[in-house]
């Protein structure tokens, strides 16, 4: 779970609405003779202004460091990654598995896509396990793993968890481990994938 301030959001969401009023009743108004009703009117400006700029730092202004931790407890794991899985499969004796990872992130949510060369996994449900005093940054989510066609008869759809580790902010890495209702497991190295520049 994720230990969220609410007392810091609450804060943070009047602040802003009481700050923007304040800009907006300053640059409107006479000192020397307000006008009372164009300040009651002033209140529905500043609710359409407030309601506009969260919509903007759900969207995308929740990923900027400025807001990491004391607003926002996840970082930004959106994107590809590329690794490989050991599994305990055949009493360890494969070969460790490349595999793609696609992570699709919001404010709200997020969602893990998995390919190998046999399988596809979309992720039934997700969520961050954060707890920075106990120094725990967790990603956990299960998941159904779909084979290919052709190798069903050694290789069942089946569900499955998985729980990656990573560190602070700036995520480049992570480590973890899986479980499957095949009754296998293993572990899973990846590492984020660096866009490509585009020419």
């Amino acid at each position: 779970m994720i230990k969220h301030n609410i007392r810091i959001f609450a804060f943070t969401i009047i602040g802003l609405a009481f700050f923007i009023y304040a800009i907006i009743f300053l640059i409107t108004q006479n000192l020397e003779s307000i006008d009372f009703q164009k300040a009651l009117s002033h209140i529905s400006t500043t609710i359409s202004i407030n309601i506009f700029i969260w919509m903007i730092f759900i969207s995308w202004a929740w990923k900027w460091k400025i807001f990491y931790s004391w607003l926002v407890q996840t970082p930004d794991l959106s994107g590809k990654w590329k690794g490989k899985i050991n599994s305990n499969w055949n009493d360890g004796k494969g070969k460790s598995i490349p595999t793609e990872i696609i992570i699709k992130q919001d404010f709200f949510h997020i969602s893990v896509k998995i390919k190998t060369k046999e399988s596809v996994s979309h992720s039934i449900s997700s969520n961050f396990n954060i707890d920075k005093d106990g120094g725990t940054q967790q990603l956990f989510y299960s998941y159904l793993n779909t084979p290919n066609a052709g190798i069903r008869e050694r290789s069942a759809i089946h569900y499955g968890s998985t729980l990656l580790s990573f560190e602070g902010f700036k995520v480049s890495k992570m480590t973890g481990e899986y479980w499957t209702s095949r009754e296998t497991t293993g572990e899973i190295e990846l590492k984020r994938e660096k866009p490509k520049r585009k020419k």
